[in-house]
């Protein structure tokens, strides 16, 4: 019985000490209340003065204009393409234009205007954890003070990652391959328009035999066609020799994407607001403490 009633007592204590804690709470939130009111005036001012160093600073940060385009890499790992450009961020984050410049093959007045640089794998959420990510689509997001540059930012980005030594090595090594075939099929195409010429308007005595073998037009015409079907496929593998090829652009921006307005002034209230009560508090506490 005597537990049960201790039990009971200790319950009591518990909810009176909560009890007291809310009623503290309320009590002070009353007295914050009270106090901004009564410096109103005082709250209202600072406040106002913090709305007007919000705009000023707004005033003085330069608008920048953000843009992304997305590129479609060869049979490469992504995480080559991610190696560079990282690199070249670190460079932007840092300040190191004379860099920037350099690797972009722009000048150094045109790198100082870029802000950011960004870039992400779109395809990345789209393998498992142990795979490698080739041949991917990537996105590339810039931010520029100057939105006049961004026509220029894509090839000087595209012959960024292209000028990489492996990838240039790769390239030149496809491209003789490619050259040579494309040579060859021509030397063969020439050979068998030659011969159809000699065939279809002979000049001086024909037996009608190449090579001990009776000569056939249909099948010449017939193989000149697959070896010209052929060089036309060459050719276009050798206009798309690039690992990197832009499939959307920079979009032209005329309006800014930042600074915010509205961003600046909510924090620069909202910071001068809270100064304000501060100060309310400490001039109320200091009036008490003289009535007392």
């Amino acid at each position: 019985m005597q537990q049960i009633e201790k039990d009971e007592i200790d319950v009591a204590e518990v909810f009176r000490y909560i009890s007291q804690f809310f009623s503290s709470i309320k009590k002070r939130i009353q007295y914050l209340f009270e106090t901004v009111f009564s410096y109103k005036l005082l709250v209202l001012g600072i406040t106002v003065i913090g709305l007007g160093l919000g705009y000023l600073a707004y005033s003085l940060v330069k608008p920048y204009y953000t843009s992304s385009m997305t590129l479609m890499l060869a049979n490469i790992r992504n995480e080559f393409i991610e190696d560079q450009l990282n690199k070249l961020s670190v460079m932007i984050g840092e300040g190191n234009y004379v860099a920037v410049a350099e690797r972009l093959e722009i000048t150094e007045t045109s790198a100082q205007q870029i802000k950011e640089m960004k870039f992400s794998n779109l395809d990345q959420d789209r393998i498992e954890e142990d795979s490698v990510l080739t041949g991917s689509p990537f996105r590339i997001e810039l931010t520029l003070y100057n939105r006049e540059l961004f026509e220029s930012m894509e090839p000087a980005l595209t012959n960024y990652l292209e000028n990489n030594r492996y990838f240039a090595k790769q390239k030149r090594i496809k491209q003789r391959q490619v050259e040579s075939m494309i040579s060859k099929l021509k030397g063969e195409i020439s050979s068998i328009d030659s011969m159809k010429t000699n065939v279809g308007d002979p000049r001086g005595p024909v037996n009608g035999f190449v090579y001990g073998q009776p000569i056939d037009p249909t099948n010449m015409y017939r193989e000149s066609i697959i070896l010209y079907k052929e060089q036309v496929e060459l050719e276009a593998d050798l206009e798309n020799l690039d690992n990197v090829e832009i499939v959307t652009g920079f979009i032209p921006k005329l309006l800014p994407t930042g600074p915010s307005l509205k961003r600046y002034l909510a924090i620069s209230a909202f910071s001068a607001f809270i100064i304000g009560v501060i100060v309310a508090l400490s001039l109320d506490s200091k009036k008490r403490r003289k009535l007392a």
